[in-house]
């Protein structure tokens, strides 16, 4: 089984000892301390809602960033290969060799790799793209035409945008005080699950197993989708729920070939 297959259900596995936990905790008081009828699986029917409400606006909001980042790295890929093209074809029309150019712009494409990894942080990736406003600049005395100048600092500021961007997405939590109150409402319900009583003996075991996993586990993939860009968390492994950063992958292969 691969890495990415793994990532996929590491959030399954992490949620496993928050049922076991549950379920021991329901054996232990109805069964061996023998403590009846607490409450009724109906009574705890408005925690249930409370928990379900706070998890649904937690996900929606973790999900509206995941939709933009899914896009940005075609962005990021597509804007390193412009910027070498054109920087290429700019010198060309000159009769100068623009391999040098290209190199400035692979050295910075393996630093954003890096940098999407987990490898180098945010002032290494802001140091590495600084060289490519020196770049364009060097470019510039060297005589490249000015509508060349203008298209690669449209780009780079794409670029730049793009960047700080996905910055943000990655060092911002979203709503700090939603988590709070969303684990808590979470740890409630699994108490409520270990001391409601069911009317039959199959479903005493059945609903509690599968309510606390459920639960348990959007808890956790909430907070996993709000990092789509934690590619180099779990000692480098990422997450299943990351966004694909192929698209940067290709182009620095490109540059690199």
């Amino acid at each position: 089984m691969g890495s990415s297959s793994v990532s996929r259900f590491r959030l399954l596995v992490g949620s496993l000892p928050v049922m076991i936990l549950v379920l021991v905790a329901r054996y232990l008081l109805h069964d061996v301390w023998v403590i009846k009828e607490v409450a009724g699986f109906g009574e705890i029917g408005s925690v249930i809602t409370g928990v379900t409400l706070i998890l649904g606006f937690m996900l929606a909001g973790v999900l509206a960033d995941y939709k933009e980042s899914e896009r940005l790295p075609a962005v990021l890929g597509g804007a390193l290969l412009g910027l070498a093209a054109t920087l290429s074809a700019a010198l060309e029309v000159k009769d100068q060799d623009g391999a040098w150019a290209r190199r400035r712009v692979a050295v910075f494409g393996g630093t954003l790799v890096d940098w999407l990894h987990g490898k180098v942080d945010d002032a290494g990736l802001w140091a590495a793209h600084a060289d490519i406003s020196r770049t364009i600049t060097e470019a510039e005395k060297a005589g490249i035409g000015t509508h060349y100048v203008g298209r690669l600092l449209t780009v780079n500021g794409e670029l730049f945008s793009t960047l700080n961007r996905v910055a943000v997405i990655r060092n911002t939590s979203f709503i700090q005080s939603g988590y709070v109150l969303m684990a808590f409402l979470v740890g409630v319900l699994q108490i409520s699950l270990a001391v409601v009583s069911f009317p039959s003996t199959a479903m005493s075991w059945v609903a509690p197993s599968v309510l606390s996993l459920a639960y348990a586990y959007l808890l956790l993939l909430v907070r996993d989708l709000d990092n789509p860009f934690g590619h180099g968390e779990n000692d480098g492994a990422g997450s299943g729920a990351d966004v694909d950063i192929t698209p940067v992958h290709n182009a620095v292969a490109v540059l690199a070939g």
